[in-house]
């Protein structure tokens, strides 16, 4: 009788004929040697990133991915808070052991036992749409599951290449490494400095993924994909449907997704030119339901273990398995999928329900606007109303104008220009502080 291990994780992942296996390996065997079972990964994207976090799989550890964009304090505040002592860095700022990837190639080789297979695998921080990211524990289970779901839709192969073209500190970075050992594809890792439609075009790449602002800048420099290219799968915060369907008109074969960090990243795909506004549909291994109130509702064996406090895993589905996303969303007709923004973002003006993201997707698609983020402040006539900060080079009479036409009065928000100082790269913005300027401004205008 195989074990849960051999039935879920394939050969190729631990196969030695995985270029990366080497050097992973012997990542590994460096680990095991000194017994280290947690450590950092804070590196930039590229090679030495790739196989350390390979060489934590193979050694049966947990890595817990940094972003080489936090500060120094940031940093050191999240290996303190779980305990680890150990970093793979070129940073000089942390207050843990810096390790250097190199000083591990002369180890020997090692593979552990896939045993841990519902252990901790992998740390990684929610994308930040508050002050204080939360630290999601997946599994090698979790990932294998994603992986073999997403190969399967994509149907990715040996003779495939992925572009690592999003950082390992984002699961959606991750899930590119796990995707393509399991489907034995090559992962491509671009020079620094190399733009995006130069690597797509130079390495033949066939898949890539991308945030909106990538495919954006994209577009701006090519009209028309190189022509290896076979899907370019777009995530990661709301995508303004006039650039969706520039991409379509001009060739880009688009797909669609949903997903977060919690679900070990995508649980939707859409078809190549897929309907404005929709995810696509659910993958094979995930189910996907509407709660009465309108949220998501994921279940899968990619759903995370949970939130990791000091050692402490904290359960975050329900007793069935389910997780409430906190997301809202539908299905239409023909069983297609749509995200239609944060339950907790939804605020009441004058009796009516808003979302803040319906009004950013309306500005996003007016030509010039750049970025929009839209927050409540109170107001003595209607409790609450919106108010948007733009990115870009539109007119605000020119927005008040278009979006007349485009959603009822009540939803049409008063404009501000978008604050210098705020330049965050998160994927997602951090609305508590938008909304604190926001008030500000109200009461010194």
């Amino acid at each position: 009788m195989p074990t849960k291990a051999e039935l879920y994780v394939p050969a190729s992942l631990f196969s030695n004929e995985n270029p990366l296996w080497g050097a992973s390996a012997k990542v590994a065997g460096y680990m095991v040697r000194n017994r280290i079972s947690r450590v950092g990964i804070c590196l930039q994207p590229g090679r030495q990133a790739v196989e350390v976090l390979l060489g934590c799989v193979y050694a049966g550890a947990s890595a817990c991915m940094l972003s080489m964009r936090w500060p120094g304090a940031a940093v050191n505040q999240a290996l303190g808070q779980l305990g680890i002592e150990y970093a793979f860095t070129t940073r000089t700022d942390l207050e843990v052991e810096c390790l250097d990837p190199a000083v591990c190639y002369a180890e020997k080789p090692h593979i552990a036992d896939v045993g841990s297979y519902e252990d901790v695998a992998t740390i990684v921080y929610t994308s930040g749409s508050s002050a204080t990211p939360k630290a999601v524990a997946h599994s090698l289970e979790n990932h294998v599951t994603s992986a073999q779901s997403a190969c399967a839709a994509l149907d990715l192969g040996s003779s495939d290449r992925w572009l690592l073209s999003l950082p390992l500190w984002h699961v959606s970075g991750i899930s590119i490494v796990f995707r393509c050992s399991i489907a034995g594809a090559r992962i491509v890792i671009p020079d620094p400095g190399m733009s995006l439609i130069e690597a797509l075009s130079n390495y033949q790449i066939t898949h890539v993924s991308m945030v909106p602002t990538q495919l954006i800048r994209v577009l701006e420099q090519a009209q028309k994909p190189p022509r290896h290219l076979r899907s370019v799968i777009v995530g990661g915060g709301p995508m303004p449907q006039g650039v969706l369907k520039m991409a379509i008109n001009k060739g880009w074969p688009i797909r669609t997704t949903y997903g977060m960090t919690e679900t070990t990243s995508m649980v939707t795909l859409s078809n190549k030119n897929p309907s404005p506004g929709s995810s696509g549909h659910v993958l094979q291994g995930n189910e996907l339901k509407i709660a009465g109130d309108g949220e998501i509702l994921v279940r899968s064996q990619a759903v995370c273990l949970g939130y990791l406090n000091d050692d402490t895993i904290v359960n975050i589905a329900d007793d069935d398995g389910w997780l409430h996303t906190g997301d809202l969303g539908r299905f239409d007709e023909n069983g297609e999928f749509y995200v239609l923004g944060r339950k907790d973002n939804m605020f009441i003006s004058g009796g009516e329900n808003i979302s803040p993201e319906e009004i950013e997707y309306a500005l996003c698609d007016v030509h010039g606007v750049q970025k929009a983020v839209v927050v409540p402040v109170p107001d003595p006539e209607f409790g609450q109303r919106p108010i948007a900060f733009i990115k870009g080079s539109a007119k605000f009479k020119d927005l008040e104008r278009i979006l007349n036409r485009e959603l009822p009065r009540f939803k049409i928000p008063k404009y501000y220009p978008w604050p210098e100082h705020i330049q965050s790269h998160s994927l997602k913005p951090d609305r508590k502080l938008f909304a604190e300027l926001a008030f500000q401004l109200q009461k010194n205008p």
